[in-house]
């Protein structure tokens, strides 16, 4: 029997080798040489070279009598998967779609923005500041991306090295030294080696997968800290059925009437993700000790096991896309004894602490056949702490490591604001410098630093440092810190540190032309919600944000979602988010309660704006979480008449309803005189409960 393959992806390709390693006859349509050449060759491998038409499809079958028809096309390329669709209607050959796996997107991170479509992006690129872009969409809609002379200068592609990718770029006047020609997959150390060299500051990927090397591609953007533009899939991909490539296999096989290789397709994997410890074999635990004797394959970074040895062999990799592979090779060799394969993946330190080991369980949960179990180990923390005598319990612990510093040092000024100790593990000296810089620029030259260098290796130092001597760290090695404020340092340095209450100044606040509530108001408003840690907040018409900043900096586990329709407002949330450090205020452009779509549901929601739209917001509120707790301020005389209306009519509590006049002293010569405010009403309740159908 013959099977049709229309390729042009990683998993068509692999999923080709492996049907014609069965023995199978196997053609695959390719679009470019490239394509073509990347195949292995093999005997029951034959490539057909060229875009096809539907009619061209057609005449395909009437020649190739073939037994199943796979589509392995890419996600993207949805005009070829419609005439594939179209060209065996009226057929009864077996059809199969591959569908890739899709990451699943944190809609709250800020360094992505996600676009419906190449137009959509380029579109955006066009009207941002001239910075240079990394475009890793492919040469596929890159002429999208090429129409405005502007922002093709601006472009650094990344293509196949192919020779029809190359004619296009050449084709459309780029540039030699615009021009990466190579092909992946790519790590996240050489994505970020990209980013570095070119000085990009903003990359730019379609939704394509783990196998797309999506992944990869968000981690080098996160930790470069440049913005990251998303092309998301197109909509039809989005709802067609379709099957992984191990289903596929599996069912192909079946229909031929064939078992996988020495029937152990599906021999069972016993896999172990572990904690090693610090580096130093008596951290190590009994347990993982009695693991590594009956493992026939490890894997790990190469300072993690090349001390250790395995049954079967050892690899150098610690990452899910280097990994999977060499599993799924397992499952089709034969163990002795018809047992199953011990595997162990190393972590330093704790498998649970500041690990990749969370995102290699979830990878592994594809892998049919695979029992996954975890092992904790002794973490730098515990490790650190029980050396310099200092508990950690109490600690604010955090990591910098791949990391932007803009990122963790204002988390960690807020560490040492609440709790007067934090735990720091960080990337290498740059960050140990760059603490002592922060420390001394903040005036908290008082502070300690302890630091432990090489823990647990031959060649460990325990220091301690001023926030000056921090400055000077240059040996390259892996360091952990401890930050402490003594009792005697903290009189000097807590004036420094922002204050446990609410409570900034109106003039801490970048402020423009937007209205702002006002401190006082604040305040009272903020009391009035009735936070709690892990609270999710919306701050509808959030003006400069700045009751988003307030409510953030109670607690780094409060999420705040500011609201705001208007552009200039926009701009200065996110410039008072820089300012106060403010990482979990997410700000959310557009109109409530429209803008509410794709957000997590609120527990609380403060409106300080509602542009005529107050019924409609609580309304969505109510749908979306009926015991929603609401802060509501009204200004004008017919703001509060409307309010009092759509409360009748709301199944909430009984709001608590109270009228703040405040006056401020204000110096006129040698006399202070009380200038009054506008009175607000705030408005504070919750709604019932129940759902509208109760």
């Amino acid at each position: 029997m013959t099977i049709l393959i229309y390729g042009g992806t990683t998993e068509g390709r692999r999923l080709a080798e492996r049907l014609s390693g069965e023995g199978l006859s196997v053609e695959v349509c390719v679009a470019t040489e490239y394509g073509e050449q990347v195949l292995q060759e093999a005997p029951e491998l034959q490539v057909h070279r060229g875009r096809l038409s539907c009619d061209e499809m057609k005449e395909l079958y009437e020649r190739g009598n073939y037994a199943a028809i796979i589509d392995a096309t890419h996600p993207y390329a949805t005009a070829v998967s419609e005439n594939i669709r179209e060209s065996l209607k009226g057929l009864s050959i077996p059809f199969f779609r591959l569908k890739r796996v899709q990451l699943v997107h944190e809609e709250k991170d800020e360094f992505c923005q996600y676009f419906s479509g190449v137009g959509e992006c380029a579109e955006a690129l066009d009207e941002e500041e001239e910075e240079r872009i990394l475009l890793t969409t492919g040469s596929k809609e890159l002429e999208e991306f090429c129409r405005k002379e502007e922002l093709k200068k601006r472009l650094v592609v990344r293509v196949l090295p192919g020779r029809e990718s190359m004619e296009l770029c050449w084709g459309l006047g780029l540039e030699g030294r615009q021009i990466i020609a190579m092909q992946g997959p790519f790590s996240k150390e050489m994505n970020l080696a990209m980013i570095r060299q070119y000085n990009i500051k903003c990359l730019v990927t379609k939704e394509s997968g783990r196998l797309g090397g999506e992944d990869e591609k968000l981690e080098a953007a996160r930790e470069a800290g440049i913005t990251c533009m998303v092309i998301r899939r197109p909509r039809e991909a989005e709802a067609e059925e379709g099957f992984t490539e191990d289903e596929i296999y599996e069912k192909v096989l079946e229909m031929a009437g064939k078992k996988p290789s020495a029937a152990i397709e599906k021999t069972p994997l016993n896999i172990v993700l572990a904690g090693r410890g610090m580096g130093d074999l008596g951290t190590m635990t009994l347990e993982l000790k009695e693991r590594l004797e009956k493992t026939d394959y490890l894997f790990g970074a190469p300072r993690l096991i090349e001390d250790l040895g395995a049954k079967q062999g050892k690899e150098p990799y610690y990452l899910a896309k280097d990994i999977l592979p060499r599993l799924r090779q397992l499952r089709n060799k034969k163990p002795e004894e018809g047992r199953e394969w011990n595997v162990t993946i190393l972590y330093s330190g704790d498998s649970g602490f500041f690990s990749g080991c969370d995102k290699m369980r979830s990878a592994l949960e594809e892998l049919e056949g695979a029992r996954i179990r975890i092992l904790p180990g002794i973490s730098s923390l515990s490790a650190f702490s029980a050396k310099i005598g200092v508990s950690w319990q109490d600690a604010e612990i955090m990591s910098a490591h791949g990391i932007a510093w803009e990122e963790w040092t204002p988390r960690l000024l807020q560490g040492l604001r609440r709790k007067r100790k934090v735990f720091l593990l960080t990337s290498g000296p740059e960050d140990i410098r760059r603490l002592g810089e922060l420390l001394c620029d903040q005036g908290l030259t008082e502070a300690i630093v302890k630091l432990g260098y090489q823990i647990s290796y031959p060649n460990e130092r325990l220091l301690e440092l001023s926030p000056q001597e921090c400055k000077e760290i240059t040996d390259n090695g892996l360091y952990v810190a401890m930050v402490l404020l003594e009792k005697d340092a903290e009189a000097k340095t807590v004036e420094k540190l922002p204050a446990l209450t609410p409570g900034f100044p109106d003039e801490a606040f970048i402020r423009g032309q937007v209205p702002m509530t006002k401190e006082e108001i604040r305040e009272i408003s903020i009391c009035k919600l009735g936070l709690y840690e892990g609270a999710i907040v919306y701050d509808i018409g959030s003006g400069t944000g700045s009751v988003a900043m307030e409510i953030a900096a109670l607690s780094e586990r409060l999420q705040v979602y500011a609201l705001e329709c208007k552009p200039e407002a926009v701009t200065l949330i996110r410039q008072n988010c820089r300012s106060f450090g403010a990482e979990n205020v997410h700000v959310v452009e557009g109109m409530a309660p429209d803008c509410f779509e794709g957000l997590p549901k609120p527990t609380h929601a403060f409106i300080g704006g509602s542009k005529g739209r107050m019924r409609e917001i609580l309304d969505a509120l109510h749908r979306v979480n009926p015991g929603v707790r609401i802060v509501a301020n009204m200004v004008s005389l017919e703001g509060i008449a409307q309010m009092q209306v759509i409360l009748k009519d709301m199944d909430v509590e009984e709001p608590d309803i109270v009228t703040v006049s405040v006056s401020k002293a204000k110096k006129a010569g040698a006399y202070h005189l009380m200038q009054a405010n506008n009175p607000v009403t705030i408005y504070s309740f919750s709604f019932c409960g129940r759902s509208g159908e109760e």
